[in-house]
């Protein structure tokens, strides 16, 4: 796969230097068949999801409950290795020209504890149980900031990564794909959707959850649901949801301050700004 982060080069396999604002590319050999037949049924269901969220502490006032929802085509479960053994997060189809971008939170994709890339990525749009409807996509290129991965700024806890044509089709194709805004912050009414650990929700599917995002700082947005634990991170933030479609705007993803929160009734979100439209581009001019 591929790995974009602008700056300073370091000591990544194939790596090449591109000139944009937030750009390092990282090739593997881990692509295609390589990994879809990595991620056997066994391994999926023997995944954990990355990070723990907790119960321990109640919230002040009375928050909404997420329930099991039959689930979004552009919306799936993301698998990988960190290394310690597989997990998985959550992410979504967004629209690019070339019809092939995922988003995420950038710590579902490299991680801060080992500064190292995930391996072994795919994505399963709408995962439900072990099952595939749409099939298992490899990802070959990953583009965050480097203003997270060089230092784990929570403003910039997103990123892209691209899939590949599978049978000649490309995923927006198969299964639609959501709209990116910026500048849309606090106020607006979301629809929040994603995988929660299965410890937690047996169900192994992903669960939803319609609220308001409040403003938690000048550049965080949080976002009080119960049911949101570990592997709901990188679940989009969704406004002017159309339920025919099964697509809408995506004003955030979980994800940004405590890496989405450390509890499973408040979420967080970095406000997207220009900054996240611009690495949108870089990835899609470099897919």
């Amino acid at each position: 796969m591929k790995v974009l982060l602008c700056g300073v080069l370091t000591a990544v396999p194939l790596l090449s230097y591109v000139p944009e604002a937030s750009a390092r590319v990282v090739t593997s050999v881990d692509r295609g068949a390589a990994a879809v037949a990595y991620w056997t049924p066994e391994r999926m269901a023997h995944a954990t999801p990355l990070g723990g969220r907790t119960g321990r502490f109640g919230p002040a006032t009375k928050v909404p409950v997420a329930r099991g929802v039959p689930g979004s085509r552009v919306i799936g479960a993301l698998f990988f290795n960190s290394g310690s053994g597989g997990h998985y997060c959550t992410a979504s189809v967004v629209r690019t020209p070339k019809r092939n971008m995922l988003l995420t939170a950038a710590h579902c994709l490299y991680s801060q504890s080992t500064h190292a890339w995930h391996r072994h990525i795919v994505f399963v749009p709408r995962y439900a149980a072990g099952h595939r409807p749409y099939g298992t996509w490899p990802i070959w290129l990953m583009v965050a900031d480097k203003r997270w991965l060089q230092r784990g700024d929570p403003d910039f806890d997103f990123a892209f990564a691209a899939v590949q044509i599978m049978g000649g089709r490309r995923i927006a194709d198969v299964v639609g794909a959501n709209t990116l805004e910026i500048n849309q912050g606090p106020g607006i009414q979301v629809l929040v959707s994603g995988y929660p650990a299965k410890e937690n929700y047996p169900a192994d599917r992903a669960v939803g959850c319609t609220g308001r995002a409040y403003r938690q700082s000048r550049t965080q947005m949080r976002f009080d649901c119960h049911g949101f634990y570990g592997g709901t991170s990188g679940s989009p933030w969704l406004s002017d949801y159309d339920g025919h479609t099964q697509t809408g705007h995506v004003v955030g993803v979980i994800g940004g301050y405590q890496e989405g929160g450390s509890e499973e009734w408040r979420s967080y979100s970095p406000i997207f700004t220009a900054d996240t439209a611009r690495l949108l581009n870089t990835a899609d001019d470099r897919a």
